[in-house]
């Protein structure tokens, strides 16, 4: 015989931690299936979430128009290694009206029961489940960032080691254009191969650089930029890599991170076979 679905009605004082219960365990289970800068993504990816969704001037469209750019930003990022994530559907937990029968917060048969004011969350329940969600992650965050290895040198150190002529010779056009490239790619998913859209990310290479333009085809930019990050390959790359890195890595910029160390490491293997 099938066995019955038990009848999960908890008190309306206990909706919300349950709830956020079940938010941390599908986080906990999907931190066990990534490397630890993986895990740090993932998590400010998710704190980007719940800091979206906290915000009183946004509407429902809005919410969600961000919320699936930022989440397509992860998926080409990560491809198929992003199934864990996928398959906890971290989605319904904005959608409030159906989140606690989705969720198991309630039984199917009890949600129905419910008239329709009590099914979904109030918003007070809403700013409390966010709030909640949003702690423990930033808490995670932090001791995710105890346990990283520390950056061999930092920002400072390397503006300190250098004087003006040499800091002039070492930030050379490429590394601009190299550092522009992956602030597009990790923080707005901006591919200039896969989008289509070179000319318009040239101008603004230009206007960022303050280099003048007056023809698109005779940039200097533009043919630096159509081969980006490739217009170096081997150790020289590696090298350019390694020098802007700590840039992104005093900002936290961890999605951009995770790129760079991503091609570091292939552009590693390549040059060493």
């Amino acid at each position: 015989m099938p066995t019955k679905e038990p009848a999960l009605h908890p008190s309306r004082m206990q909706v919300v931690p349950l709830l956020a219960q079940q938010f941390v365990k599908d986080y906990d289970a999907i931190m066990e299936e990534y490397q630890p800068a993986e895990q740090l993504a993932i998590t400010e990816h998710l704190l980007q979430l719940l800091n979206l969704a906290r915000q009183e001037e946004i509407t429902t469209d809005m919410f969600w128009h961000q919320y699936r750019e930022r989440e397509e930003v992860l998926l080409s990022r990560y491809g198929k290694k992003l199934k864990p994530y996928i398959e906890k559907r971290f989605q319904v937990y904005f959608y409030y009206t159906e989140v606690l029968v989705e969720k198991a917060v309630y039984s199917t048969g009890v949600y129905n029961s419910l008239p329709p004011a009590e099914q979904g969350l109030t918003v007070n329940e809403i700013g409390q489940f966010l709030q909640v969600c949003h702690n423990v992650l930033d808490r995670a965050r932090y001791h995710l960032y105890l346990k990283a290895e520390p950056e061999s040198q930092g920002v400072s150190a390397i503006v300190l080691s250098l004087s003006a002529e040499e800091l002039d010779k070492e930030a050379t056009r490429y590394r601009q254009l190299l550092t522009i490239y992956y602030l597009l790619k990790a923080g707005f998913g901006i591919g200039h191969r896969n989008n289509g859209n070179i000319s318009d990310v040239v101008r603004l290479a230009h206007l960022l650089t303050g280099v003048k333009l007056t023809n698109l085809q005779n940039s200097d930019i533009y043919k630096k930029y159509s081969k980006m990050p490739d217009h170096k390959t081997g150790e020289q790359l590696v090298a350019d890599l390694k020098y802007i890195r700590p840039f992104f890595a005093a900002l936290q910029l961890q999605n951009a991170l995770a790129i760079i160390d991503n091609d570091i490491q292939a552009e590693t293997k390549r040059f060493k076979k």
